[in-house]
């Protein structure tokens, strides 16, 4: 194991845009600390002589008085996650992630992301061993997974370490969608895995006071079902599936967002309430659809209750513990009950607190939005999410915005399973990914394209 004292480079050392010196909060290490990223484009950078090529554990001391923070972290300008910080009792060490770095000069950075300013003294490192990336084949959570189900699960777990899937979400269910001719057009090529979502086959999907945008959603995803059964069983892709469940009770436009119901989760969870029997119909309504898929014999990788965490959709306003209850009652209810044994269940938070447990999710992922064009290999989200069981998982980036650059996530040792780029202007619009990027990923040796999707469904069982 390797040992080395630490490197400690002084904020107050490096550049600034919008923040300056300080030394008002007591406790900092060196002739001050940096105060800002109080606005949007503040940034603070400091350069780090190292002498060894090697992996280096980052850390960044910093003060919060109030509030939380968010700071994107950049290392040579590559977003590798972001800082988000609590109210500390003066200055505190936290960890960040494992980074590489070449004998030389570097730049660290941190970014204003939300919210005010963060005090920050200074950036350490400590050089240590590289990331383990191999994992050990585990069963799924559902011993009846059906055959093609398990198929993908053999596959998934072979490319672990060695490939990236191609991922994009569509805003639409229909079939073409606006992302894939423009990724076809641009590349020539189409992504391994397509993303629906099921936001308009649960019952309380009419509301007051609907947006444009909300019925267009509606409307536009509908034929999902029918369009994830075409990519599989006609295009061999593969298929997830994500939910933005309006809430039961219904409420105000898009109610899947807490701030438009005032849907009581712990309440829906009391057997005896009508709140209860109205989160069970959702799920059987959803079970119908999801019945389609296994008739057809299409796997699907299940992401539910996706970012709990936030609490800016209803699963998660109550914390984690009633999250946690419903997804036991979802796979309950799907599984037992209705007997659907095609569903590779997705976690989707990288905070322990929320986690259901090691035995009750196959696949561990987070949804990350670097800053625009940047495509830094977000290995911070990865470390936390791999740590929810201890590094035995497969871990996935749900949702992202810019494209991670293969040759950064082979670099740094992120063995991300595969990504998902969120819809529409994402993709199209070259904000967030470029079109050379975009060309670059979907022609890179290292990531899995449609065309370079072997017949997954015939994979030996393991």
């Amino acid at each position: 194991m390797k040992t080395s004292s630490s490197i400690i480079v002084q904020a107050e050392e490096g550049r600034f845009q919008g923040v300056a010196v300080a030394h008002v909060t007591p406790g900092f290490s060196g002739a001050g600390y940096v105060n800002g990223t109080e606005n949007e484009g503040d940034w603070l950078e400091v350069d780090v002589q190292i002498q060894e090529d090697s992996f280096y554990e980052l850390s960044v001391r910093y003060a919060v008085p109030d509030g939380y923070r968010s700071n994107a972290l950049l290392v040579d300008g590559n977003c590798y996650g972001y800082v988000r910080s609590r109210p500390t009792d003066g200055f505190v060490t936290e960890r960040q992630c494992s980074v590489y770095l070449k004998t030389g000069t570097h730049t660290l950075a941190l970014l204003k992301a939300w919210d005010s300013g963060v005090e920050v003294d200074c950036f350490l490192l400590s050089a240590v061993d590289s990331p383990e990336l191999s994992r050990t084949p585990r069963q799924l959570i559902n011993p009846k997974a059906t055959a093609e189900t398990v198929s993908l699960w053999n596959y998934l777990n072979s490319q672990f370490g060695k490939g990236l899937l191609t991922g994009q979400h569509t805003a639409s269910g229909f079939t073409p969608a606006k992302e894939f001719a423009y990724i076809e057009s641009l590349t020539g090529k189409q992504p391994a895995i397509r993303g629906f979502d099921l936001l308009s086959y649960t019952h309380a999907t009419e509301t007051a006071d609907p947006t444009p945008h909300k019925l267009q959603e509606i409307a536009e995803n509908k034929g999902s079902i029918e369009s994830a059964i075409e990519w599989t069983t006609v295009h061999n892709g593969i298929v997830t599936l994500t939910w933005h469940w309006f809430a039961p009770t219904g409420g105000t436009d898009k109610t899947f967002y807490t701030k438009n119901t005032d849907f009581n989760l712990p309440l829906a969870l009391k057997p005896d309430s009508n709140e209860h029997q109205l989160l069970l119909a959702d799920i059987d309504a959803i079970a119908e659809q999801l019945k389609k898929l296994q008739d057809a014999n299409v796997p699907v990788l299940w992401r539910p209750l996706h970012e709990a965490d936030g609490a800016w959709f209803w699963w998660g306003a109550f914390g984690a513990e009633p999250c946690k209850q419903l997804w036991r009652l979802l796979y309950d209810r799907l599984t037992n009950l209705h007997e659907l044994h095609n569903l590779i269940w997705v976690w989707n938070s990288h905070v322990q607190e929320w986690y259901p447990g090691d035995d009750e999710t196959d696949i561990d992922s987070c949804d990350i939005y670097a800053p625009s064009a940047n495509y830094g290999p977000l290995r911070k989200p990865f470390e936390q999410v791999d740590a929810l069981a201890g590094g035995r998982k497969l871990i996935a980036l749900g949702e992202n915005g810019s494209i991670p650059d293969p040759d950064q996530l082979i670099a740094s040792r992120t063995p991300w399973l595969w990504y998902m780029t969120w819809g529409e202007g994402f993709v199209i619009d070259g904000k967030s990914t470029s079109d050379e990027q975009l060309k670059k990923v979907y022609h890179h040796p290292s990531c899995i394209t449609l065309d370079r999707l072997p017949n997954w469904r015939h994979v030996g069982h393991a």
